[in-house]
């Protein structure tokens, strides 16, 4: 078994037996610290993805109200899985936008309901994750779906993680298709691998 795989099974357990209070605090110190790195930031549209269903994932619904009532010009994005495929639509998500469940049971935008949202416009995105290590690469669920959306945005894009765990030292089989993130951010610290100062700027 390679050792995604094997972070990939450890990690799901080791989520699926948080507590529900674990759990509570863990994505109220998330928001708490996101919410603070994103002030530092100049952006005006951020990609999240949404929780599946009953499977103990980040609470990125608090985020998304957390960023409406926050940054109130931020435009927010959802992924759709085209069905049948392996890529994925981006959607904008309004508080009138009707979501529906995907076969993994993930909400999704109804394309009906929203209007579509190009890849170039995106500069900001919430990336899903089980594990990470100290630089900046991520075990995901396996599917491949979010790297092929990566290597699509552009280049000034900043990735987001959001993990309830802390990183491992080194991710070993990191192929050329991972890319690395640029922060991660875990109940007790913003993991940066990003130039800050560079690359940001104080909202006005």
């Amino acid at each position: 078994m390679s050792q995604k795989a094997s972070l990939r099974n450890l990690y799901l357990h080791k989520r699926n037996v948080l507590s529900k209070m674990d759990q509570q605090q863990f994505n109220q110190q998330i928001l708490d610290r996101l919410l603070s790195l994103l002030k530092t930031l100049r952006f005006s549209t951020i990609h999240t993805f949404l929780p599946q269903t009953n499977k103990n994932e980040i609470d990125t619904w608090k985020i998304v109200e957390a960023i409406r009532t926050t940054f109130e010009d931020v435009k927010i994005i959802a992924p759709r899985v085209t069905p049948g495929t392996r890529h994925m639509e981006h959607y904008y998500i309004l508080p009138h936008t009707r979501m529906v469940l995907n076969r993994w049971l993930i909400p999704e935008p109804d394309p009906a309901s929203t209007e579509q949202a190009d890849v170039t416009a995106i500069e900001v995105v919430l990336i899903p994750l089980l594990a990470f290590d100290e630089k900046g690469y991520r075990v995901g669920y396996g599917g491949g779906y979010y790297d092929r959306f990566l290597a699509q945005c552009e280049a000034g894009t900043l990735k987001i993680g959001v993990s309830f765990f802390d990183p491992i030292p080194r991710i070993e089989d990191i192929d050329p298709f991972d890319i690395p993130m640029d922060f991660c951010v875990t109940p007790r610290e913003i993991f940066n691998w990003h130039f800050l100062e560079n690359f940001s700027e104080k909202r006005p």
